[in-house]
């Protein structure tokens, strides 16, 4: 079958640890994809403020499955923003225990938005992955449309806050879904709006088939995406979780394994052959 799609994940997947890519690499590699019709997807928990800073000679071409799927772009054009009502937003902030709140991200279209009271080094480790980030002392009065929240952890808090989110009523009644997404990142993201329902929406205004697709991914926030290409791809550096769906694997991200994928693409090498 011929490939179409190419999506990737960026932290711990496209992007090493000091959140760099190979560019001269990938923008050759880039040209032959163009060359062959297969597209190119950005698939992140990021917001599209900051995965738009990664790729400047491009972003206007490419698409952007970014917030884990509940904004989509395509050359510019928005495709998608699923967020949650108002009413929903100050039903949930009223559900959770204060202590969160210096550990909360409120996802909006317009920016990320912090707590005063969070600590300067959770929010130099926030500022890594937040283009926009405001900082503000009441959520309630926040005037946004909020599509996610997030919460940062230390590396012995993740499970724990992750298990506390699962207990709360808004997850059990699915009006949030609790993902881990690495780094030491909790999600609260709405109910089946991962990265695999931003794919499918990509793929019906493509008019591609999921076997034409191959993703890249390394995290939890991946699993659906890979379940749902023709051709999964975990990292070397992969959870072990997705690693036990993705029917293919390649090198870590700091052995540029997600280029190694576009070289075996394009060079119609196994499984491409």
């Amino acid at each position: 079958m011929t490939v179409k799609i190419l999506a990737v994940d960026m932290d711990g997947t496209f992007l090493n640890s000091k959140k760099q890519y190979n560019k001269a690499r990938f923008l050759k590699q880039y040209e032959q994809l163009k060359q062959n019709n297969i597209r190119f997807v950005v698939a992140s928990g990021n917001q599209l403020a900051k995965l738009v800073t990664y790729f400047p000679e491009i972003n206007h071409e490419i698409a952007f499955i970014a917030e884990n799927g509940a904004h989509v772009v395509d050359a510019g054009q928005e495709l998608a923003f699923a967020h949650l009502s108002k009413e929903q937003f100050i039903e949930i902030l009223n559900a959770i225990d204060p202590v969160y709140t210096s550990k909360m991200v409120i996802c909006g279209k317009q920016s990320a938005y912090v707590h005063s009271s969070m600590n300067g080094e959770d929010y130099a480790k926030v500022a890594r992955y937040f283009e926009k980030l405001t900082v503000i002392d009441d959520f309630y009065a926040l005037d946004d449309l909020v599509c996610k929240i997030t919460f940062t952890a230390q590396e012995n808090e993740s499970f724990t806050i992750f298990e506390h989110f699962q207990k709360q009523s808004f997850v059990k009644d699915k009006v949030l879904v609790s993902v881990s997404s690495g780094f030491n990142f909790i999600d609260l993201i709405l109910p089946d709006q991962h990265k695999a329902h931003g794919l499918k929406l990509l793929l019906q205004k493509w008019q591609v088939q999921p076997d034409q697709v191959v993703a890249i991914g390394d995290n939890n926030n991946d699993i659906q995406m890979i379940k749902a290409a023709g051709y999964g791809f975990a990292v070397e550096n992969a959870v072990e979780a997705l690693k036990a769906v993705a029917p293919y694997t390649t090198a870590n991200n700091e052995q540029e394994g997600a280029l190694q994928v576009i070289d075996l693409v394009l060079q119609h090498q196994p499984p491409f052959a």
